[in-house]
């Protein structure tokens, strides 16, 4: 009879605590290791999820989002040598998509992008590169014919090339076979990755694979212990982090350190153009603009496939052109609703996600201020009041006008100009005497250290546009 050893377990009659004891000491089976390169849950859209250990992406399809595009980066860039990464197609999530053509319904593009380009984008600016289910390869948001379609089971593999100079390439497989190399110039004079200084923020001038998703669950591969094959003369792209060719992403290490900015101020009074200079301004804050534009641009579409009832007739814009071809009515409202319902979503994953925010709507209610703030519990939360010149908003309103073809009624444009003068006669009364003031319909945010105020600001700023 084999003699029991110290891992076996204890008899059934033995007091409980004995047991307890020996379950302490019984050895549990060891984590699995995490790989060195992994999505990168600080470089992706908040509707991405990343699963696994970190190498299984998928976007939201339900709703509405089944007409978005989501993106990711992985966590390590390149500046140097060839390397290579794949990723395969594990599944097609069904969609209720009646309105757009069944292939267009499920669309991966897989590439590579510089580190500071938007991670919505890949493929649509002159810092990436994408290949796309589609068989469409795109860069600088030109599209042209590339290889051959794919779908579920196909794992495509993505090559990148820095060593050949002055023009590095990027090629693509599908199951192993070759479809062409692109070119395109790296240095100093191009997208500034080879032969470049480097900046303060390192990961802005590296390259990084990036893929795009709509309504697709993927699993990436950057080592051999992931499963890459690589190409004949590529490395595995793990391999960059021992080479010295590597650069890692952006991260954040907890929500404490992080923000939400609530943009407050009429239509047409320069919130938005304030946002995106703001964010332009503080690349190394990675914001996130949340917003119903957000989520129209995210319903983007090429090649003329979109949801019907988005558009009144097929034209070669994506979505947001809806806002700039008079197409109001039904169809606007329905387009509105469905915005409305993916901002919504995107708020509640952001309050639980550890990222930089700015909130860019009107946010003129104190209620809804208070109610789309109290989820970020932990975050620093910062006003920004948007006052424009009564001249300005005027003007911007004509131009809203002219480019959406929706009449403004003359009374509506003198109760917003009557209100943000209000608003810029309450702001100057509050610095005076501190106190809460407050209109009808309108409220000034402010600070929770300042007399009498219940709402949850860390600092409220006012700015002139």
């Amino acid at each position: 009879m084999a003699s029991r050893t110290s891992h076996a377990p204890p008899p059934t009659d033995e007091p409980e605590a004995k047991k307890a004891k020996y379950a302490a000491v019984e050895p549990s089976e060891p984590p699995a290791a995490k790989p060195s390169v992994v999505l990168n849950p600080a470089d992706c859209d908040i509707d991405f999820n990343i699963e696994g250990v970190g190498l299984q992406g998928s976007s939201l399809y339900e709703q509405g989002f089944a007409y978005c595009w989501s993106g990711a980066r992985a966590n390590v860039g390149i500046t140097g040598g060839k390397y290579c990464f794949s990723c395969k197609i594990v599944s097609e999530p069904p969609v209720d998509m009646e309105d757009t053509p069944f292939d267009q319904q499920h669309v991966c593009r897989l590439g590579i992008s510089r580190g500071d380009d938007n991670v919505g984008n890949l493929g649509e600016s002159e810092h990436s590169f994408g290949f796309g289910g589609t068989g469409k390869y795109s860069h600088g948001g030109r599209f042209s014919d590339y290889g051959e379609r794919y779908g579920v089971g196909d794992i495509i593999t993505c090559a990148v090339d820095l060593e050949t100079k002055p023009m590095a390439s990027i090629s693509f497989s599908k199951n192993g076979k070759l479809l062409g190399a692109k070119h395109f110039n790296a240095g100093l004079s191009g997208l500034g990755v080879v032969d470049s200084p480097a900046g303060k923020l390192q990961w802005e001038s590296a390259l990084f694979p990036h893929v795009l998703l709509k309504n697709v669950v993927v699993q990436l591969h950057f080592s051999f212990e992931d499963g890459l094959l690589p190409e004949e003369g590529f490395k595995p792209w793990a391999s960059a982090l021992v080479d010295g060719n590597g650069i890692t992403g952006p991260t954040f290490a907890n929500m404490q350190d992080c923000e939400v900015m609530m943009m407050v101020g009429l239509p047409a009074s320069g919130k938005t153009t304030w946002a995106e200079n703001w964010v332009k301004e503080h690349p190394e804050k990675r914001y996130v603009l949340l917003g119903t534009n957000l989520a129209l641009d995210r319903m983007k579409c090429n090649y003329l496939i979109r949801p019907s009832f988005l558009l009144t007739k097929l034209d070669s814009q994506q979505v947001p052109g809806l806002l700039r071809k008079q197409n109001y009515g039904e169809r606007f409202d329905r387009l509105m609703d469905c915005a409305t319902g993916i901002f919504n979503t995107l708020l509640s994953r952001a309050s639980k996600t550890p990222r930089n925010f700015v909130i860019d709507q009107t946010n003129v209610y104190k209620s809804a201020r208070k109610r789309k703030l109290k989820p970020f519990v932990n975050y620093r939360k910062i006003a920004v009041v948007i006052f424009p010149k009564a001249e300005d908003l005027r003007l911007r309103s004509d131009k809203r006008l002219r480019e959406m073809g929706k009449e403004v009624p003359a009374e509506a444009v003198n109760e917003m100009l009557g209100n943000q003068l209000n608003l810029m006669i309450l702001s100057i009364f509050c610095i005076l005497t501190c106190s809460l003031p407050v209109t009808a319909n309108y409220a000034l945010p402010l600070s929770k250290d300042m007399p009498r105020t219940d709402e949850y600001f860390d600092q409220a700023i006012c700015s002139r546009t």
